[in-house]
C-alpha cells in the first residue's frame, strides 16, 4: 500500500506513513557507504538488471520480479545501491552494513476486517514491538515469540529477532509513523546502534 501506483484509491490514507518512511530511508542512507535490507525471509538469489513488483496489477519497476519486502525496499532506495539479505544470515552478517533498512509489517489480525481476521493477542502483541521500537529494547525484540508472530500474521518478526540479536547496543530510538488503518499494523522507525562483534 506504500506504493502509489499499486494503492490507486486508497493512496492517500498512506501518505503521512509513505512520506515518515521515505525521509527515514533519506536519514539512514546519506552518508552511507554499504546499505542493507532485511527482509523476513530467507536471503533472495541476487536480482541482476533491476527489479519489479508485479503481482498486483500494476507493474513497478523494471527488471526481474522480487519478492514484496525486496520491492518496497528498492522503491524507498529510488535507486541506491543495496545488498539483500534474510533470516537465514548469522547475525555478524549485517555488521558490514553503516545502513540498513528491516522490512516487515506487524500483526495482520488486529481488527474483524484484517487479512487474518481478529486475533485476542495481536494487539498486545503489536504493542510490545512497539515499546521494544520506542524504548531501543534491542533485547526484547531478540526474544520475540515467533509462534506468536505467526499466529497474528506479524511478518517482520523474524527479522527484528535477527536485528535484535546484532546489536550490541542500540544508542537512539524514534518512532516516526504508526498506522493500522486495514487491521494491520504498519510503523516507520529509525535507531542508531553499535552491531555486536561477528561471532
Amino acid at each position: 500500500m506504500l506504493v502509489p501506483e499499486i494503492a490507486n484509491g486508497a493512496a492517500p490514507e498512506l501518505e503521512a506513513l509513505r512520506s515518515s518512511a521515505r525521509a527515514a530511508v533519506e536519514w539512514a542512507c546519506r552518508n552511507a557507504t554499504s546499505i542493507g535490507v532485511l527482509v523476513p525471509t530467507d536471503t533472495p538469489p541476487p536480482s541482476p538488471g533491476g527489479w519489479s513488483l508485479d503481482s498486483f496489477g500494476t507493474k513497478v519497476g523494471v527488471g526481474p520480479p522480487v519478492g514484496l519486502a525486496e520491492g518496497i525496499a528498492r522503491w524507498l532506495l529510488g535507486g541506491r545501491t543495496a545488498d539483500v539479505v534474510g533470516v537465514d544470515s548469522r547475525p555478524g552478517a549485517l555488521c558490514r552494513f553503516d545502513a540498513l533498512l528491516v522490512m516487515g509489517d506487524a500483526s495482520a489480525a488486529r481488527t474483524e476486517k484484517a487479512p487474518l481476521h481478529h486475533h485476542p493477542q495481536a494487539q498486545a502483541f503489536d504493542r510490545s514491538v512497539v515499546t521494544a521500537i520506542r524504548t531501543a529494547d534491542a533485547r526484547a525484540l531478540a526474544e520475540l515469540d515467533l509462534a506468536l508472530a505467526q499466529a497474528v500474521g506479524a511478518a517482520g518478526a523474524p527479522a527484528w529477532v535477527l536485528l535484535g540479536r546484532s546489536l550490541a547496543d542500540v544508542t537512539s530510538a524514534e518512532l516516526d509513523a504508526q498506522e493500522d488503518p486495514y487491521g494491520v499494523l504498519y510503523f516507520v522507525a529509525r535507531w542508531t546502534g553499535r552491531w555486536a562483534l561477528p561471532a
